[in-house]
């Protein structure tokens, strides 16, 4: 199953952005007003920081 994370940003958080992402991803949302409520500011929330960006970099300089 794949779940959908996102920050808390306002456009984000907006009636319609939360409607359309729980019926694209039921019961599998990290949001503000998601299933899972999570900080949007937690170092949690931003695993591509510590493993996708110095991934690519590796990939492009090698």
């Amino acid at each position: 199953d794949m779940w959908f994370q996102q920050d808390g940003a306002t456009c984000h958080t907006a009636r319609e952005t939360i409607q359309l992402l729980h019926e694209s991803f039921p019961s599998r949302v990290i949001s503000r007003f998601g299933v899972k409520i999570w900080s949007p500011r937690s170092c949690d929330l931003t695993p591509l920081d510590f493993f996708l960006w110095g991934f690519l970099k590796s990939m492009v300089y090698a």
